[in-house]
């Protein structure tokens, strides 16, 4: 009988298809990986966006007296000072501390600041662990959070599933949504109230953006003409705007993004 064996074309193929059907299966083991990375990216922005909105709801309520603007502004350094997204307005209630006597405000006062590179992811971090608006000591939708000190400065942040800090800014308004298209999220029917107009919405209508660098672990946000401390004039995008745009130059690294607000504006 004749023995039949493997010539080395058949071999040569075999191993083709073998390797192409591991590359297949690592493809797509690698995708599942990185969906469930946003997937879980997504869940954690979504429960300290929920935190956050369900503070900023307290302040319709507050008992300010004066004008509309004059009660408007007050309102805003309020929010400000209770949400801080910098160490300098951490940094101004430590020198004015007698302008700042309720709680939030009061646990920052003597915090130790960390660096300027992920002060906004620290800012976060500090006022829901330390704000007193949550009792985050016994919060089960925390305990799962990731957190840490990406920059070995002290003060930790929020991570996400890629081990990278989840930064927070309190007033986003020229955030651009897509990245680069020029169209600022906070436009038309989101577009902030005016100084000085009556309005029943003394927060200006805006939100705080809490995002994500996504896979490439870059923000590709960048901060402009912030107000230099909480004694400017917090808030007014009019006046000193702290906001955040996505310019030409980094809409590639926002691409991949991941947002409290990109819900909404694919709608």
């Amino acid at each position: 009988m004749k023995r039949h064996a493997f010539t080395l074309v058949e071999l040569l193929v075999a191993i083709s298809i073998i390797s192409l059907l591991m590359m297949m299966v690592a493809a797509a083991a690698s995708a599942a990986q990185s969906n469930r990375k946003v997937a879980a990216t997504r869940a954690t922005i979504a429960k300290l966006d929920l935190i956050l909105t369900s503070q900023l709801s307290t302040y319709n309520s507050k008992d300010v007296s004066g004008t509309t603007a004059a009660r408007g502004a007050a309102i805003r350094k309020m929010i400000t000072a209770d949400l801080p997204d910098r160490w300098t307005d951490v940094a101004y209630m430590e020198a004015n501390v007698g302008q700042f006597t309720a709680a939030p405000q009061r646990a920052f006062i003597g915090t130790t600041p960390g660096s300027s590179q992920y002060a906004g992811a620290e800012c976060l971090f500090m006022i829901i662990m330390q704000g007193g608006f949550v009792n985050c000591l016994d919060c089960g939708e925390l305990r799962s959070i990731e957190k840490g000190d990406k920059d070995s400065d002290g003060a930790q942040e929020f991570w996400d599933a890629w081990g990278n800090p989840i930064d927070y800014i309190l007033w986003p308004y020229a955030v651009e949504l897509p990245p680069g298209s020029g169209a600022r999220f906070f436009s038309g029917s989101r577009q902030p109230d005016l100084p000085g107009v009556s309005s029943s919405s003394p927060m200006l209508g805006l939100r705080p953006l809490i995002y994500s660098p996504g896979v490439d672990g870059e923000y590709g946000l960048e901060r402009n003409g912030e107000a230099a401390n909480l004694g400017g004039d917090c808030g007014n995008w009019q006046m000193s705007p702290t906001s955040t745009s996505a310019g030409p130059e980094n809409s590639s690294n926002a691409a991949d993004n991941i947002s409290n607000f990109d819900q909404e504006a694919k709608r």
